[in-house]
């Protein structure tokens, strides 16, 4: 699938692109049921090697974690079929070679889930502020809705243009994984609701966030980082896994 002109335009500008029904129903329930099983099964050897992680504590409560509190799965291509042949899949990295040019492997993945009124925040943030990949137009993001994602259930928000203030200064939220811009124009955020089998592209330096879900259904989503051959990935480590040739 190639681009139209007026699509990288958008992407140029706004630093994100958005592309309705990409991915086939048939894929989407495919990798919803794996993932319902692996939260199903939160506690087995299959969930933890692909890196369950939990939401943290709300209301009050202490030490919660259930079926119904997995907040994400990581590394799934390494050992998941179903998730090796969606990073792989011809329409969505023709989109990626499109915008970054060909040469092309997958740098990170994962699944990024919001369970049913736990699902919490993730704040504003440029995601090359974590990946720190050299050049920053060299790694992009595929986010995957397995979910209708709306703003109530926490879809994506997006600082337009914001790409073009390279990478501003984060910090530390205490006590979490999150890195947050010490200052962002979050006024100008704009809510991206999108269906389930849409995919959103977005810059590495593009300013985003997620609100919670405080519906009773699931937001998932499916998350592939594409990088260039060419480009410099300082914060992999010698003993990481090969990065997984795409194109």
């Amino acid at each position: 699938m190639a681009l139209s002109q007026s699509q990288m335009d958008s992407y140029s500008e706004d630093g994100y692109l958005t592309v309705e029904n990409l991915i086939p129903p048939n894929r989407v329930d495919a990798m919803r049921r794996r993932i319902e099983a692996l939260c199903e099964n939160w506690e087995s050897e299959e969930s933890r090697r692909v890196g369950i992680g939990q939401e943290t504590d709300q209301g009050g409560e202490s030490n919660v974690r259930t079926s119904q509190t997995v907040r994400k799965f990581r590394g799934l291509t390494e050992h998941e079929e179903i998730f090796r042949a969606h990073a792989l899949y011809p329409p969505l990295v023709d989109i990626v070679t499109d915008l970054i040019g060909n040469r092309l492997s997958l740098y990170a993945d994962q699944a990024l889930l919001k369970p049913p009124e736990w699902g919490s925040e993730k704040p504003f943030h440029q995601d090359n502020a974590y990946f720190q990949v050299v050049p920053d137009d060299k790694v992009i993001t595929c986010w995957c809705a397995l979910d209708d994602a709306t703003p109530e259930n926490g879809c994506l928000f997006y600082i337009p243009g914001s790409q073009r203030l390279g990478v501003v200064e984060h910090e530390k939220i205490a006590d979490t994984p999150h890195l947050v811009p010490k200052e962002a124009e979050k006024e100008r955020a704009v809510a991206v609701p999108v269906s389930a089998g849409t995919c959103i592209f977005h810059h590495s330096l593009i300013l985003h966030m997620s609100p919670p879900n405080r519906t009773y259904t699931w937001r998932r989503a499916m998350v592939c980082h594409y990088v260039h051959s060419s480009a410099q990935t300082p914060r992999r480590k010698p003993t990481d896994p090969p990065m997984l040739k795409v194109r």
